[in-house]
């Protein structure tokens, strides 16, 4: 029997989520989580297939995400208009995306109200299963991406990050980014063939995990996931490549960009950061008290405030199965990007060697757990937890260890777990912009 959530379970003691989450694996490898939750009458839908980028071939790495918009342009019974109509009409909602800041997954989201929850399945098991790809749709989206490409090419904070990546890691590689004229050339070349070649590929039930949460019974959610995707075809394994994490290439570039009044600055270098490596959570704790907000941390408080070097900074771990890069970035005024960038380092430099105080660990812990359950106080941010738990393999239990987790931390840890992953010396810097 599925216990809603926080119901008291025992004597007084409220239930974890491991006791309240119902889980059903079928033996074509599809998982399916439900956790019922009365308190309002909507359901919240979260999950995922191994269907990303990193499957698609590297130099045609954006048939991952055009496959993935294009699941709900039509299918074998209904047309892009009635699968829209019929998510309208019910103000409900289904998604399916994937990019390249996480190679792997492609991302199904969803909402409806708890007596729609069949016209959600029926939709969603429809789109996954019997998708047709109709041409015309397909040109629409080519041309849009055409046009959204050009427009981001015209922007100083993505060719710098385009470029930086392009330094760091090496063609072939998963987090390499292509030039804006290359991109533009493989959506011009996409065909249905490419899509359904992918699709026929990638999609299938062995890597399909879904999330429901909301007031719906748990018992008969399930035997509705069953019911839709249980003759559904098993597809390729859960196994994922791996990728290499290259070393460090330590130098600089400029992208010139005409008549751009303020300009963008990418420090960055390969990470051996994965989601589920136990140094994570001490990690971004450590980077958080350096950089993840322009406001408070570290660079913020002195590059944007006190040195007026620039608009904003920010810096993070791309930790997701694979190792992504550690990045900071940053806008500033042409003729300040210099001094800008010489602060960055130092900062980081000095918070490298000497790392986060008592204070700024405390005030760390408390925000994120803090925003940890505020974030479960939904449908959708619980299903997206949930989700985001059994996605990287870390067990539903985890929701309920996260707050013990985050508090355990000693400021060492998180102090040398960021000293091993991040050296100043080793950081490929790219300046986007308008410089004399």
């Amino acid at each position: 029997m599925t216990v809603s959530v926080g119901r008291p379970s025992g004597a007084g003691r409220r239930a974890t989520f491991s006791e309240t989450v119902a889980v059903r694996r079928l033996p074509n490898g599809a998982e399916f989580y439900v956790l019922e939750n009365h308190f309002n009458p909507t359901l919240a839908l979260s999950g995922s297939l191994d269907a990303g980028p990193l499957f698609a071939p590297p130099e045609r790495r954006l048939v991952a995400p055009v496959t993935a918009g294009e699941l709900a342009k039509g299918t074998t019974r209904r047309s892009k208009l009635e699968i829209a109509e019929a998510l309208e009409s019910r103000a409900a909602s289904l998604s399916f995306a994937c990019d390249s800041s996480e190679p792997v997954g492609m991302d199904i989201g969803g909402s409806a109200l708890s007596r729609d929850a069949d016209l959600l399945l029926d939709l969603l098991a429809e789109t996954l299963r019997d998708p047709v790809f109709p041409q015309e749709e397909l040109e629409k989206e080519k041309k849009r991406l055409v046009g959204a490409i050009r427009q981001q090419q015209d922007q100083t904070s993505a060719r710098a990050f385009e470029a930086a990546m392009r330094r760091i890691y090496p063609k072939g590689h998963p987090f390499h980014r292509r030039t804006g004229a290359e991109r533009v050339a493989t959506v011009e070349s996409l065909t249905r063939e490419d899509l359904h070649r992918h699709y026929d590929e990638r999609y299938g039930a062995a890597t399909l995990r879904l999330v429901l949460v909301g007031d719906v019974d748990a018992a008969s959610a399930l035997d509705g996931l069953e019911a839709r995707f249980g003759s559904w075809r098993a597809g390729p394994s859960r196994a994922i490549p791996t990728a290499a994490v290259p070393p460090p290439s330590p130098g600089e570039e400029i992208v010139a960009m005409p008549d751009k009044a303020s300009a963008d600055v990418v420090l960055g270098a390969p990470s051996t950061l994965t989601r589920a490596d136990p140094e994570y959570v001490p990690c971004v704790l450590a980077n958080s008290a350096l950089g993840q907000s322009s406001l408070t941390s570290r660079l913020g408080v002195r590059v944007r405030d006190t040195e007026g070097l620039t608009y904003g900074i920010h810096s993070s771990f791309s930790a997701t199965h694979l190792p992504g890069p550690f990045v900071v970035s940053l806008t500033v005024r042409p003729d300040r990007r210099d001094a800008a960038v010489a602060a960055t380092r130092d900062e980081i430099v000095r918070f490298a060697r000497e790392g986060m105080t008592d204070k700024e660990l405390s005030d760390e812990k408390s925000s994120r757990v803090g925003k940890f359950k505020v974030d479960l106080a939904s449908n959708t941010g619980i299903a997206s937890a949930i989700d985001s738990a059994v996605y990287y393999r870390l067990g539903i239990d985890y929701l309920d260890r996260f707050p013990a987790l985050v508090e355990s931390v000693t400021r060492e840890e998180a102090n040398a777990a960021f000293a091993r992953r991040v050296d100043p010396d080793s950081f490929t810097v790219v300046s986007a912009g308008s410089f004399a």
